[in-house]
């Protein structure tokens, strides 16, 4: 958690080094896939590692050391739900009877015996306490620490009290927290969001202009790279936030630097963020700076003189901005500076009514601890200080927590906000607006956009909001799709009058998680309504009526997808008539960029069936042993109002040594060159041992008799070997290819009429290429 804690605002320049990702290159070799996936862990590379891990554990599942580091790789990237998958499959393993049970005890003395305590804080953060105080109190009675600073032993006793405060504290509060969308969140970290009124937000992004990002992951070269955050400004329209702008000063928003933690003093008139750099010794180091500001214009950017900043020594980030009545400003942040109470914790300086700066002093009251506080916010109105911690006991990461300032300037008891503000994941930058009824809060829970399909990879901004009645729920895919949150819908609220009229209300549009959340009036009548295309639209009704004070309704609704059946029936090529039992038939969906996902699988009997969506493209591979495979397309556009979509795959019976031509290989005159012509001859058989990935086939050439046996026997040898490398570098394997050239010892029917004359007809049949499955690979 040290490396989360030291960096620039949130955990950007972590998450940003971790699926930071290089291009990979596979090996079939396990210890070469070992050795590069240690290496990239060892280079804060965990993404690329866990792919290298997995590829690893694939080859060999009962591998103990590749299992527990995918384990420990999917923990470093904030992937806790896989983590878990693989933590809990390392400890079902046990020696077997070839085994060496002192290898396998000195194994878990040596490089397995932190497992319990990282398995632990993933079951924490999973919200499996029980089982998480098992593995951690195990974990404390056999770990040997090297000396004394060894801080994993504190460390485990600050997560068990994490689990015994969570599970004696479960969600009470009636707080809604949701994504603020993505006009604002991005599959990458958003973070330090900042409200002005009721309709400006300001919060830090990375730079996306110029940089080879995608959706999902930044490639870089080496293990160094640069990822610029700015300063952003998105404006409420209507329920959702606008596509966030950085603001218009080169001074705040360097390219130099990574920039962020932006907050306004109480009047506006000065705006405090901080500029960082990532130094050579893996460290984020932050300065914090003061710009002047008025009418939405930024000038007189400063950075704050020594010592609230130090060069090259510590960071000092994360400011928040306390207002006195004299005039003089309190500005609470963050640092790693001697004189704390270990790790990241919160300091202190004053601006005075001259514009001069006196401090900086670490905060006292119990407030720091040897872990790590970050993100502090001062609310004026109620004199309470909120920060996030993983010092202090709760959920597992970061939580937020609270302390009043009393009369005597003395900070009360440290309490913890509680679920759903806090959760398993990293909860921070908590703030409350002016009426203290919403604010803002930024996580990697569940609900965040997910990064490269982790669903809590990247840190989102989120609003939160306190309601008396409401509704929840989440949209979950009806049949075949197995029961799964509905990513992307659309959700409405209507009232419904007396008359039985419908009035729109509310919308709660394109959720990642499928969940929605309405507030609601006592004693009324709604129908909520969820939709997305290529789903039928589905109404509930829910109603207020009788309900007792601040009550919440749960309401999950069910929706199917607007689809076809497919009916397909597998015939014998072969006897026409005759249909094949038990030939399997797998179901391709094709999207539109090329890519292709099997979404079904089946035997058939003779018959399939299949539920297709409508308007998409699929393929339909039908494979049998001893039968060629067989692929037909489906395109599900246009069938109107029909249930039932009906297909025939033929599939003939293939024979071991026949020969079989193919029709128009040519080559140029007297040469081995292949004309594109022919290549596209070859493509029908590259697809056919695609299908059939077990053939083994002998491409033969064949020539008539104008020329010597010799030279007719090196040309068709050649001409062998050209249909071969073809396909070789199309990307069949060369032990299924065999080049034979036969010149003219194998015509099919004579090269001369009965009378002796030459007959270029039947030459023309001679000349040809032909293949023939001489065998099928075992392992297939």
């Amino acid at each position: 958690m040290k490396k989360i804690a030291t960096l620039t605002f949130c955990a950007f320049v972590f998450n940003a080094t971790v699926y930071a990702q290089v291009n990979r290159v596979s090996s079939k070799n396990i210890g070469t896939e070992l050795k590069i996936a240690d290496k990239f862990y060892a280079e804060s590379y965990f993404y690329t590692a866990a792919e290298y891990y997995r590829d690893a554990v694939r080859q060999d599942s009962t591998s103990r050391y590749a299992t527990f580091w995918l384990a420990m790789s999917l923990l470093q990237s904030r992937d806790y739900e896989n983590a878990e998958v693989f933590f809990e499959k390392f400890y079902s393993m046990k020696p077997g009877e070839k085994d060496n049970a002192k290898k396998w005890a000195r194994e878990d003395e040596v490089l397995f015996n932190k497992g319990g305590f990282y398995y632990g804080q993933v079951l924490h953060r999973n919200g499996k306490y029980d089982l998480a105080i098992q593995y951690l109190n195990k974990f404390k009675s056999t770990y040997k620490a090297k000396d004394e600073n060894d801080l994993l032993p504190a460390l485990a006793k600050r997560v068990l009290d994490g689990c015994e405060f969570a599970r004696n504290n479960p969600m009470k509060a009636k707080v809604k927290v949701l994504n603020a969308g993505p006009g604002v969140n991005r599959s990458y970290n958003e973070g330090s969001p900042f409200g002005v009124g009721e309709d400006q937000l300001y919060y830090s992004s990375i730079k996306v202009d110029g940089m080879s990002t995608g959706d999902t992951l930044i490639f870089v070269k080496g293990p160094k790279s640069t990822r610029i955050y700015q300063i952003y400004k998105s404006t409420l329209a209507g329920n959702e936030w606008g596509k966030g702008k950085p603001i218009d000063n080169a001074e705040i928003n360097d390219p130099k630097y990574i920039v962020g933690n932006g907050v306004f003093n109480a009047e506006m008139t000065r705006f405090y963020f901080t500029k960082c750099l990532e130094m050579d010794d893996d460290r984020s180091l932050c300065n914090i700076f003061v710009a002047d500001h008025s009418n939405g214009t930024f000038s007189n950017v400063q950075r704050i003189p020594d010592p609230i900043n130090e060069k090259e020594k510590y960071t000092s980030t994360q400011p928040t901005v306390r207002s006195s009545r004299d005039g003089m400003e309190i500005i609470y942040f963050v640092s790693d500076r001697p004189g704390g109470a270990g790790g990241m914790d919160i300091w202190y300086f004053t601006r005075e009514v001259g514009g001069d700066f006196k401090g900086p002093k670490v905060l006292k009251g119990g407030i720091n601890t040897a872990g790590d506080e970050l993100t502090p916010y001062f609310c004026d109105s109620i004199s309470t200080l909120y920060f996030s911690s993983d010092g202090h006991p709760g959920y597992g990461g970061l939580d937020v927590f609270r302390s009043v300032e009393g009369s005597d300037l003395s900070w009360g008891p440290v309490i913890n906000m509680g679920a759903p503000v806090n959760s398993g994941a990293d909860d921070l930058y908590y703030t409350r607006s002016t009426d203290q009824t919403k604010g803002f809060l930024v996580s990697n829970r569940v609900g965040s956009v997910p990064l490269n399909g982790i669903k809590t990879a990247s840190d989102d901004i989120f609003t939160w909001s306190n309601f008396n009645f409401a509704v929840q729920g989440i949209a979950f895919k009806e049949g075949n799709e197995g029961g799964g949150a509905l990513e992307g819908a659309t959700f409405k609220l209507y009232r419904k009058a007396e008359d039985g009229t419908q009035i729109l209300v509310a919308v709660d549009s394109v959720r990642k998680d499928g969940s929605y959340f309405f507030k609601l009036q006592p004693e009324t009548d709604y129908v909520v309504e969820v939709e997305r295309p290529g789903f039928t639209n589905k109404f509930e009704a829910i109603t207020t009526k009788g309900l007792l004070a601040e009550d919440t309704l749960n309401n999950n609704i069910n929706i199917r997808k607007a689809s076809f059946i497919l009916k397909g029936l597998v015939a014998n090529e072969s006897k026409p008539g005759e249909f094949v039992k038990d030939a399997s038939i797998t179901l391709v969906e094709v999207y539109p960029n090329g890519m292709e996902k099997t979404v079904y699988y089946m035997n058939s009997d003779p018959y399939f069936y299949f539920e297709v969506e409508k308007n998409k493209k699929y393929k339909i591979v039908a494979r049998k042993n001893e039968y060629f495979a067989k692929t037909i397309d489906l395109n599900t556009s246009g069938y109107g109002n029909v249930d039932t979509i009906t297909k025939e795959i033929a599939i003939s019976k293939l024979e071991i040594n026949k020969e079989y031509t193919l029709q128009n290989v040519l080559y140029e005159f007297g040469k081995a060159t292949l004309t594109e012509s022919s290549k596209e001859v070859l493509n029908n058989l590259y697809q056919i041992m695609v299908e059939n990935p077990a053939f083994i086939v002998e491409l033969s050439a064949h020539t008539d008799h104008i020329g010597s046996d010799a030279a007719n026997m090196k040309l068709s040898q050649a001409r062998a070997e050209s249909c071969v490398k073809y396909l070789i570098e199309k990307g069949i394997a060369k032990d299924r290819l065999v080049a034979k050239g036969y010149g003219e010892s194998r015509p099919k029917v004579p090269n001369l009429t009965e009378d002796g004359k030459d007959d270029p007809a039947g030459r023309a049949i001679n000349r040809r290429t032909e293949f023939k499955i001489i065998g099928l690979k075992q392992d297939q």
